[in-house]
C-alpha cells in the first residue's frame, strides 16, 4: 500500500472517531430531558358570603335572645318583649322567630301560699306563675294576659324573633285598701275593693287564603295560609278570607289521613269568606281538598 492510502485511511479513521464522541455527547444531552420549572399556583381565597338579615316588616319591632335568668333554665334562651310590671298586660301577640318557639306569661309575684302548677323564679324568692304554650312552630297569632310577655327556646343558641302586639291594654292589679274608722267605740278595718274588669268575650282571628296558592311553592316557607299556624282561646272564631283568584277549600285534617269532619268549608270563592267556632280546646290540622300542599293549623287553648 502506497504512503498515500495509508494517509487517507488514517483520516478516514480519525473522522469517524470524531463523529462518534459528537454523538455519544448529543445521545446523552437528549436523555437528561430539558430543565423545566414548575408553575406557582396561588390559591383564590373565596370571601365569606356575609349571613343574610331577613328584612323587618313595616309595624314589627324585633328582640334577640338572652341566657333565661330564671332558676334551672340557665341552658334556655329567652327574649322578653314585655318586661314584668305590677300591672297586668293583654292583647294579641303577632310573632315571626328564626325558628320554633314557645309562649310564656308570667303573674306575680305570688304569694307563698299560692301553689301553682308551674313557676318561674329569677332569685329563689319571687316567685311568679308560669304559662307555658309550646304551638311548635316559629309564626303564628296568640292571645295573652299577664304581667310579663316572652317567647323562649329550651337551647343554648340564640335567636331572633319580630313581633307587634295588637290591642295592647295595661290594667292595674288588684289591690285592697285598708281604711280606720271609729264607729261606736270600735276599730272597724274597711276593704276597698275595685270592680274586678269583665272577661273579654270571644275573638274573631283573621286568616288569608293569599294570591298564587293554586300553583305549588307557597307550601315551602308555609305561607299558604296567612298565618299558617295560629293559637287561640276556646271559644273563638277564625274567619279564612280568600284574596285568590282561585277557589279553595278550608278542610279539617290532612292530605294524608283526609278529612277530619271536623270542619269544611266546601269551595270558597274568590273574596268569599269562611269562619268555623272552636268551642273546645286541642290542636286542628286543615288543608284545601283542591290543592292539597295548602296546610294550616290551629291551638285552642
Amino acid at each position: 500500500m502506497t504512503s498515500m492510502d495509508k494517509a487517507g485511511m488514517a483520516m478516514a479513521i480519525a473522522i469517524t472517531a470524531i463523529f462518534l464522541g459528537i454523538a455519544a455527547t448529543m445521545g446523552a444531552t437528549q436523555d437528561a430531558g430539558p430543565t423545566v420549572s414548575a408553575p406557582t399556583v396561588t390559591k383564590t381565597v373565596e370571601p365569606e358570603m356575609e349571613e343574610k338579615v331577613k328584612p323587618l316588616k313595616s309595624g314589627y319591632e324585633r328582640a334577640t335572645s338572652d341566657t333565661d335568668p330564671g332558676v334551672g333554665h340557665e341552658t334556655h334562651q329567652l327574649a322578653v318583649l314585655l318586661a314584668p310590671s305590677d300591672k297586668v298586660y293583654s292583647g294579641t301577640l303577632i310573632y315571626d322567630a328564626s325558628e320554633n318557639i314557645q309562649l310564656v306569661t308570667l303573674r306575680g309575684p305570688i304569694g307563698a301560699d299560692e301553689k301553682p302548677a308551674k313557676t318561674w323564679t329569677p332569685d329563689g324568692d319571687t316567685i311568679f306563675e308560669l304559662t307555658f304554650v309550646d304551638p311548635k312552630n316559629a309564626k303564628g297569632e296568640w292571645a295573652f294576659s299577664g304581667n310579663a310577655l316572652a317567647v323562649h327556646t329550651m337551647k343554648t343558641t340564640e335567636f331572633t324573633v319580630d313581633y307587634k302586639i295588637l290591642d295592647l291594654t295595661e290594667t292595674e292589679a288588684m289591690i285592697v285598701e285598708e281604711e280606720t274608722v271609729e264607729l261606736s267605740e270600735e276599730i272597724v278595718m274597711e276593704e276597698t275593693i275595685p270592680a274586678m274588669e269583665e272577661p273579654a268575650g270571644p275573638t274573631t282571628h283573621t286568616v288569608d287564603i293569599p294570591t298564587g296558592t293554586s300553583v305549588p311553592g307557597c307550601e315551602e316557607s308555609n305561607a299558604c295560609y296567612l298565618p299558617a299556624d295560629i293559637t287561640i282561646n276556646a271559644g273563638d272564631t277564625v274567619e279564612w278570607i280568600n284574596v285568590d283568584t282561585a277557589a279553595h277549600t278550608v278542610t279539617g285534617g290532612s292530605p294524608a289521613d283526609g278529612p277530619s269532619g271536623i270542619f269544611d268549608s266546601s269551595l270558597v270563592m274568590a273574596d268569599a269568606v269562611y269562619a268555623f267556632t272552636f268551642n273546645d280546646s286541642g290542636n286542628y290540622d286543615y288543608f284545601c281538598m283542591v290543592h292539597p300542599w295548602m296546610v294550616g293549623s290551629i291551638s285552642v287553648n
